[in-house]
């Protein structure tokens, strides 16, 4: 699937540039971008010529994270069957660019709010601006932090701190994203940084570099099922009242600053 909202672009030998192009909602991801994100990932794991990717998001903001505006966004309207699989779009993307074969380096700047957060967990690396807010806001809509990204916290903060982010839904400016291990650097620049970074990882032996990557993925379960369980509970959130309430709150806000 092709789609004018991702775009790529060769930045250096073996590097690769991609960028979320959705700037008008702060690169919220729509299912559109979901699936393309999978696309993008899958085509760019099949080129060997690849060895270090970029993802950044356009104009200034990562990414404002699931686009909650769309009106499936939580399944609205469908079958169970089908709910269960649109609601795991956002999983599966996540899995493609934790599994994609090339090291992966996350541009961050502006926001990267849920499932952006995911999504930037989701790369190898990741170097911020000094703008940068970093926010797991699921639980205040009243459902649970999913797309694979728990284990991922865990992994990379401990529990603790991981509850802090997810379960809290603690706001974390770049300076503590870095001290809390979650990032490599706060540049002026993310993206040169990322690119300075990325030339020289590209220098390395690809396939060693890709075998050491699969090692610490499975060492420390960074990919596993749990999320699959983890987009069942999502479901069973959005029957509560409760969770259908605040969720319709954010979309009234987010509608009226569209029309503004």
């Amino acid at each position: 699937m092709s789609t004018k909202l991702i775009s790529s672009e060769e930045v250096g030998q073996g590097i690769i540039s991609v960028t979320i192009n959705n700037d008008k909602k702060k690169n919220a991801l729509s299912e559109e971008i979901k699936i393309g994100m999978v696309d993008i990932a899958e085509n760019i794991s099949e080129n060997s010529e690849i060895s270090v990717v970029i993802l950044s998001g356009a104009k200034g903001n990562f990414s404002a994270g699931n686009d909650v505006t769309e009106s499936s966004s939580f399944s609205k309207g469908k079958s169970l069957i089908e709910a269960r699989r649109h609601n795991r779009l956002g999983l599966k993307m996540c899995n493609a660019w934790t599994n994609i074969s090339p090291i992966t380096i996350a541009s961050i700047e502006g926001v990267c709010i849920g499932g952006g957060l995911s999504l930037a967990l989701s790369c190898d690396f990741r170097i911020c601006s000094h703008d940068a807010l970093l926010w797991a806001p699921e639980v205040e809509l009243g459902i649970t932090y999913s797309w694979g990204s728990i284990p991922k916290l865990v992994a990379m903060v401990g529990p603790s701190r991981a509850k802090l982010i997810s379960l809290a839904c603690k706001k974390l400016d770049s300076k503590t994203f870095f001290d809390w291990g979650l990032c490599e650097g706060v540049e002026e620049d993310p993206f040169d940084a990322a690119l300075k970074m990325a030339k020289d990882l590209s220098k390395k032996p690809k396939v060693p570099q890709q075998m050491v990557k699969e090692s610490i993925n499975r060492q420390y379960k960074i990919f596993n099922d749990f999320g699959l369980y983890e987009q069942d509970q999502v479901l069973l959130n959005l029957s509560s009242q409760e969770t259908q309430n605040l969720i319709s709150k954010v979309k009234n806000r987010l509608n009226t600053k569209s029309k503004k």
